[in-house]
């Protein structure tokens, strides 16, 4: 993924081109929005928002991707939607349609992780997510892709409120200082899931731990353990050499009788593995 091409320009953009997976998003979270409100509403919410209560007791996993298609009124869906074509376009032409995929739903999916866990025992009932109550919506993962195009274009030219001229990186920390201050209000929007979102949107591009760089790790530990196990072996007939070698000078001033039990049986597992190589 190239995180780190950076854009300096410093010219406004607002939105661009849809993307092929930015309309395949919009016209998802479209379509589940509009089953809810004309056919199956609190029953399409009761299975696919995250609840953590039902999770816990029902063992419903899907709701931790399923919830982000979900959202509470017509508001909600339209400013999601709005931010996802207006931010997420560029990083998708940016990163490509499947790196994008990936960094969206790592995003929602680790958003509603984190909630589900701080409603299920955390003890900051400041932040905390109803236990009983779902979270709906693609809010977190929209906050994510908002921290991701502030890392990734930090001198681009935005308008905050449509309104007040500020660069990207600007912009994107004013945001997390807003829901910071707002997460200490109760209320219906969940804050913290959007804090969570961009929190994960950090630390998954500047710690690059993206599932190549974790293919990349686990080839490593493999060849490293390889390579412990070669030396092991390595190290281990040395040791044998250099046993077979003593107990042939002992053999040789002192006569075979001389010789422990166990000394015996490293001679004879010298003489068996020998054999073995001659005949392979």
């Amino acid at each position: 993924m190239r995180y780190n091409t950076y854009y300096e320009s410093s010219s406004f953009v607002f939105g661009g081109r849809l993307t092929r997976a930015v309309k395949y998003l919009i016209i998802i979270c479209a379509a589940s929005f509009l089953i809810q409100e004309l056919a199956a509403g609190p029953v399409w919410t009761a299975i696919f928002g995250l609840t953590p209560r039902r999770i816990n007791e029902n063992f419903l996993l899907w709701q931790f991707g399923t919830y982000i298609f979900l959202h509470g009124n017509i508001w909600h869906l339209l400013f999601n939607m709005f931010a996802l074509w207006m931010f997420g376009g560029e990083l998708d032409r940016s990163w490509g349609t499947r790196e994008f995929l990936i960094f969206f739903f790592i995003v929602g999916v680790g958003v509603g992780l984190i909630h589900w866990i701080f409603a299920t025992g955390v003890p900051l009932p400041r932040f905390a997510g109803d236990y009983s109550r779902p979270l709906i919506g693609s809010s977190g993962a929209i906050f994510g892709l908002l921290a991701a195009y502030g890392i990734c274009f930090p001198e681009r030219r935005i308008l905050f409120m449509l309104l007040f001229p500020m660069k990207a990186k600007w912009f994107v920390l004013l945001l997390a200082a807003i829901e910071l201050y707002l997460c200490r209000i109760p209320g219906s929007i969940a804050h913290f899931a959007h804090l969570s979102g961009m929190l994960i949107a950090y630390l998954y591009l500047k710690k690059e731990w993206n599932l190549d760089t974790a293919r990349i790790y686990l080839d490593d530990r493999r060849r490293r353990g390889k390579l412990k196990l070669v030396q092991k072996n390595r190290a281990q007939l040395k040791y044998e050499r250099d046993e077979v070698d003593r107990i042939l000078d002992k053999i040789n001033k002192e006569g075979m009788e001389s010789l422990s039990r166990e000394e015996l049986k490293v001679l004879h597992r010298a003489s068996s593995r020998t054999s073995s190589r001659d005949k392979g």
